[in-house]
């Protein structure tokens, strides 16, 4: 089809396009450009199929666990208690099926289910009540957190079924078993945000909760669904880095909140900037774990990853909030 505009009016289509496809792909655009940087200065142990393998091995619950945040960030709620109720998952899959022996089918079911109790009590005091979702969460996450030392005694579980770390020790082209399940958690997610009316009532929800509901969206049900959901998604993280581990630590959970929280709102800088969508938080959280883990292997001190996942996300959420000034605009 041919264009009739004006010159200088391409020549502002085509410098807009590209504008907006290095403001959605920026972070793409670091992830390659310290990857190469990495590889270059560290060519024996940073660029290999070992490391890369082990990086996404070792962080596949960590993923989990970013997507997981995007349920209840989507509608525009923090949950505080997502670390916690993994936490307590995994002390609570130890002590079912390791201490009480357990069959390991009942025990999942279990923490499971108390995963969606969890979720069911947030969402009756944020959304029912209408209490603030970071003091209700963050009762709920230090409650869970007391509870695990309880069961736990604070000491370290063992005697985890040997079947658990099987099956999650498992790899397919070299890949675990909670990589696979990472994946399908991402491209179940991004269908649902792209292509689903359900998405695009999170969306709506997340954007102004009054004018979704005078839409005629039902957006109570669905802020207290994504709650529950979000807290299913953490007890099963529970299980899942037990049968990785072989064990269930109950000082394990300290260590996920704050980068999944990072990897979930620096993934609104990508590909749907603005927006919390699910390809982005992979993308961002493989820039976290890449930056980390370069720097380590050049030599970083230990409190390098705390302060990269820290700085990641104050800049992560100025970001989001600067873009959703814009659209407001």
């Amino acid at each position: 089809m041919h264009d009739d505009a004006p010159p200088v009016e391409r020549v502002r289509r085509t410098q807009s396009r590209g504008s907006e496809l290095l403001y959605r792909y920026t972070v793409v655009i670091v992830l390659v450009a310290m990857t190469a940087a990495f590889s270059l200065l560290r060519p024996s142990t940073f660029f290999t199929v070992g490391n890369f393998t082990t990086i996404a091995n070792s962080q596949a619950v960590l993923l989990i666990l970013a997507l997981a945040l995007t349920l209840p960030l989507a509608v525009g709620e923090f949950d505080l208690s997502v670390a916690s109720g993994l936490g307590f998952g995994g002390i609570l899959t130890g002590y079912l099926s390791g201490t009480a022996h357990w069959p390991l089918p009942a025990t999942i079911a279990v923490v499971l289910l108390i995963g969606a109790v969890v979720g069911l009590v947030n969402g009756l005091f944020v959304v029912h009540v209408g209490v603030n979702a970071f003091i209700i969460t963050l009762g709920t996450g230090t409650v869970l957190t007391g509870l695990t030392l309880l069961v736990s005694g604070g000491q370290i579980l063992s005697g985890i079924p040997s079947a658990l770390g099987t099956a999650m020790t498992t790899t397919v082209a070299g890949l675990a078993v909670p990589v696979w399940i990472a994946l399908a958690l991402t491209v179940l997610l991004w269908y649902l945000y792209e292509y689903t009316p359900l998405g695009r009532y999170l969306t709506f929800i997340g954007l102004g909760p009054e004018v979704a509901r005078l839409a005629g969206v039902a957006v109570k049900p669905l802020r207290w669904g994504a709650f529950v959901a979000a807290s299913v998604i953490a007890s099963g993280c529970g299980i899942l880095a037990v049968g990785l581990l072989g064990s269930a630590d109950p000082s394990a959970s300290g260590s996920y909140l704050l980068p999944a929280y990072a990897g979930a709102f620096l993934g609104t800088t990508v590909i749907k900037p603005g927006r919390f969508n699910a390809w982005g938080t992979v993308v961002a959280l493989a820039l976290l774990v890449v930056g980390v883990t370069g720097l380590q292997l050049l030599g970083a001190a230990s409190w390098v990853e705390q302060v990269f996942n820290g700085a990641a996300l104050v800049l992560a959420v100025t970001f989001a909030r600067l873009v959703s000034r814009a659209d407001r605009v």
